[in-house]
């Protein structure tokens, strides 16, 4: 059963590598910008920088949202076990905090996970804190290669003029079944760079 649920695991973690590969750039290369998706202009106009149930905190850590072309855009995300036990474990990849970028259109990054189920137990009270990091990939024939194989060789985040919505987002199971079980814990906001 064990092998069964691990195998699960594995399959839906690829399922999630493979996506996070995947991101169109036209307007990066030039290509007309497509409609911003819905649900992203609603994140975008409605930024959520704070989370909190019975469980956990999660906050977004950002000092300022308008930033200049070659700033670093430094941010982070923290997370806070707040529940009645003096601990509590997750269950999910060694990196269960994953962070998202895009402007809407054409430039997404959707973040990669690795496929490892371990767990990990969290202290009531204990604050941890993630930076922000690059995580997802680009195909050789990607119209705009060249743009992500630079920014992934770039230990900062810079990024070029427009808006963006930045977010993080819990990527870890409350119990070790897993099926069910995936905690959906989001923080976002929206920033802007300028020339």
């Amino acid at each position: 059963m064990k092998q069964i649920l691990n195998l699960s695991f594995l399959c839906f973690a690829l399922i999630v590598l493979l996506c996070a590969c995947g991101h169109g750039n036209g307007e990066l290369s030039g290509q007309q910008p497509l409609t911003i998706d819905p649900e992203i202009t609603k994140k975008m106009s409605e930024p959520k920088l704070v989370q909190k149930d019975d469980l956990f905190e999660m906050k977004l850590n950002i000092t300022k949202t308008t930033f200049k072309v070659d700033e670093p855009i430094v941010y982070s995300t923290s997370l806070t076990y707040i529940g009645e036990q003096k601990s509590f474990t997750i269950w999910g990849p060694e990196t269960y905090i994953g962070f998202y970028l895009t402007d809407g259109k054409k430039l997404r990054m959707d973040g990669a996970s690795t496929m490892e189920l371990m767990s990990t137990k969290l202290i009531r009270g204990e604050t941890l804190e993630f930076p922000f990091s690059k995580s997802g990939g680009y195909g050789s024939k990607d119209p705009d290669a060249d743009f992500w194989k630079k920014f992934y060789s770039e230990k900062d985040l810079l990024l070029p003029p427009g808006t963006y919505l930045i977010a993080a987002s819990c990527n870890f199971s409350l119990t070790q079944e897993v099926v069910d079980s995936h905690y959906k814990g989001e923080v976002y906001t929206t920033i802007t760079v300028v020339e």
